[in-house]
């Protein structure tokens, strides 16, 4: 079924792109190579192969955006999807030195078996005013919602984030930048109905235990048994769902401040180094156990989730023949508030899931006139007090993206 609908859009956004006027077409390819696919301590190896075709046109102040992806799974071919998503933006002068933008976008993503339940669309919307306090110094607020359905109704969610940012430069190519940011997340029904032997014998509204297969480990379905088509999420064995006998949605707060220093060494050198801490303000994670996958957007977790710091520091070369290399480290420090930890049986600890993560990465890129190539590494070093979600693993990645413009009376240049 995704082939087929990738064999119909593709013809679709090159028919688009052909009768651009001043318009780019983005090809790219990546290859990926994992070796903890669900980023447990039980490790799934997987080669994954991603196509994407994107068009971007401008016309005025108005940009039309477009872009449609597959992402296959040699070894998990469950988890193989189509995405597609569609944007406008215009942007708005209001004197020399502000700007007003507004950006609004339709998204989709398309799983099958036991992955059907990660199946989506939504929709977003975004507005930002940028201005200059000074030559080198820029202010820019901004604010952006967005709601998903999900085939599995335990995900949906509407959120939005509020947020402020001052980016000041100086002759000596320095550069610094503090953001600040309070965002909202509330999932409109992330609880299963509560069974009818444990809602017999208790007044509460949540029941302490795992899903309807088994406890963390088992590889068991998950699934609520309601949404689109009531499909079972199979994941990678470590999601667990809420029960409760009233149902009802639930939210989580955050608010969240960073600060990102820069130094440019010449036309050869980059550093930077940013620190980030982020604090739950209100609610905490509905679901009992969370996942997060390598590639794949798991709806179980994401940025609103946890709470704690990251620290990070880069370099980068730009050196002859158009090659620039970039390396970093991060070491974060996150909890995650109504997430327990669990022994490998499945039982409580009596512990918030808390882990410690140390990321290396580093990536090479080869620039052409209108084509890039690259290959890059990455090695996550994660503890956790659930030791189901204690791991270490390594990434490769290696693609390329070739961009085409389109000629000013149609066609690709």
């Amino acid at each position: 079924m995704m082939t087929k609908t990738m064999k119909r859009l593709v013809p679709l956004l090159l028919a688009a792109a052909v009768s651009a006027q001043g318009g780019t077409v983005y090809l790219s390819f990546d290859q990926h190579s994992t070796q903890n696919l669900f980023q447990t301590r039980e490790a799934v190896s997987e080669q994954i192969s991603a196509f994407s075709l994107a068009l971007e046109h401008e016309i005025s102040a108005l940009s039309l955006l477009a872009n449609v992806e597959y992402s296959a799974f040699r070894q998990t071919d469950g988890l193989s999807f189509l995405a597609a998503d569609i944007g406008l933006d215009y942007m708005v002068p209001s004197g020399a030195r502000s700007a007003f933008y507004f950006a609004a976008g339709g998204a989709g993503a398309f799983y099958s078996r036991d992955y059907a339940a990660f199946s989506s669309l939504g929709a977003s919307f975004l507005g930002a005013f940028k201005t200059y306090l000074a030559p080198s110094s820029i202010l820019k607020l901004q604010w952006q919602g967005a709601y998903a359905s999900y085939r599995d109704a335990l995900f949906d969610f509407i959120n939005h984030t509020a947020s402020l940012s001052i980016d000041k430069y100086f002759p000596t190519r320095t550069t610094f930048k503090v953001d600040a940011e309070y965002g909202y997340k509330y999932f409109l029904h992330p609880f299963l109905p509560e069974p009818v032997e444990a809602a017999a014998g208790s007044s509460g509204t949540a029941v302490m235990g795992a899903g309807p297969g088994g406890g963390m480990g088992s590889g068991s379905g998950s699934g609520s048994g309601s949404g689109w088509g009531g499909q079972r999420y199979e994941g990678g064995s470590g999601f667990i769902p809420r029960y409760s006998a009233t149902g009802g949605g639930a939210g989580i707060g955050h608010a969240t401040v960073s600060f990102l220093a820069a130094q440019g060494l010449g036309d050869v050198v980059g550093l930077s180094a940013s620190a980030v801490k982020q604090w739950i303000v209100s609610g905490e994670n509905p679901f009992m156990s969370i996942e997060e996958f390598y590639f794949v957007r798991n709806p179980s977790a994401d940025s609103f989730s946890w709470e704690g710091h990251q620290l990070t520091g880069r370099v980068t070369l730009n050196i002859p023949w158009s090659v620039e290399i970039k390396a970093g480290y991060t070491y974060s420090d996150k909890s995650y508030p109504g997430v327990e930890s669990r022994s490998l049986d499945g039982l409580p600890l009596g512990l918030v899931r808390n882990d410690l993560r140390h990321l290396f990465e580093a990536r090479l890129d080869k620039n052409f006139r209108r084509l890039t190539l690259f290959v890059s590494y990455a090695h996550i070093d994660n503890d956790s007090t659930d030791p189901l979600f204690a791991w270490k693993s390594g990434y490769i990645m290696g693609g390329f993206q070739w961009n085409l413009p389109s000629g000013r009376k149609g066609g690709l240049s």
